[in-house]
């Protein structure tokens, strides 16, 4: 799918439902990011764990690239904002707005027109990086700027990035409770100890956000960072979905 405000082509799979065609109900869309490496899996998941009850009957939109070396260097493009700072060396960064727009403006109303989708049940979820943009587009979501999602599920999201940039701009925003807005971010507990100077994110966030919307942490104590992105994904969609914790 070509994106006119990225300027670049995305790589778009979906899952439907075991049950789509059998009936005339409308379903919630999660749009799952980095899906060259993600969307096989946690499909595979929802489709069993549906099946028996676990989990929510989603419409699956997972968002992409050509292959994993296009992934590797275009997710910093599009999962970034602002501009990274020289100590990073990303040769291109900066771009979460534009990709915000393409998922907000072009990928959003596309998939409304072809499936039958709650439009009051959409979702974004990430790790690491994608994280940090699912994270970002909640900021612009409390700013008023975007409006098309209002469930987000961030797995060791890098809010790191910038000198906690982000983290930043959300004691910014005003404290206007939304309570329509739900956000859930998961850290392994391993991740959180490399650093002594790192501030107390969740703590941070949860003083922040929790005044606005719906939020809900958990530290993994026995995952790392690159193990909380499948656990996070599927008990994020059970706690949004189902009211399952």
């Amino acid at each position: 799918m070509y994106s006119e405000n990225v300027k670049d082509s995305f790589y778009i799979n979906v899952n439907l439902p075991a049950d789509y065609t059998a009936n005339k109900n409308k379903y919630p869309v999660v749009f799952l990011l980095d899906a060259n490496l993600y969307f096989d899996i946690v499909a595979a998941i929802l489709d069993k764990y549906s099946e028996v009850g676990l989990a929510p009957s989603v419409i699956l939109v997972g968002i992409g690239y050509k292959d994993f070396t296009a992934m590797d260097s275009l997710r910093n493009r599009d999962d970034t904002y602002p501009i990274a700072i020289p100590e990073y060396e990303m040769s291109v960064s900066g771009g979460a707005d534009r990709f915000l727009s393409f998922i907000d403006k072009e990928l959003v109303p596309a998939i409304d027109s072809m499936y039958r989708t709650d439009t009051a049940k959409r979702t974004l979820m990430g790790h690491s990086l994608g994280g940090y943009f699912t994270s970002y587009a909640l900021l612009q979501n409390l700013s008023g700027k975007s409006v098309s999602i209002n469930n987000y599920i961030a797995a060791s999201p890098s809010l790191h990035y910038n000198n906690y940039y982000l983290l930043d701009q959300f004691k910014k925003i005003d404290h206007h409770k939304k309570d329509n807005i739900q956000m859930y971010i998961t850290y392994g507990g391993p991740e959180l100890n490399e650093s002594s100077n790192q501030p107390d994110v969740l703590k941070q966030l949860s003083e922040v956000l929790g005044k606005k919307i719906f939020f809900k942490a958990d530290v993994y104590s026995g995952l790392d960072h690159m193990d909380t992105q499948v656990p996070t994904f599927i008990k994020g969609l059970q706690l949004m979905l189902t009211g399952n914790e």
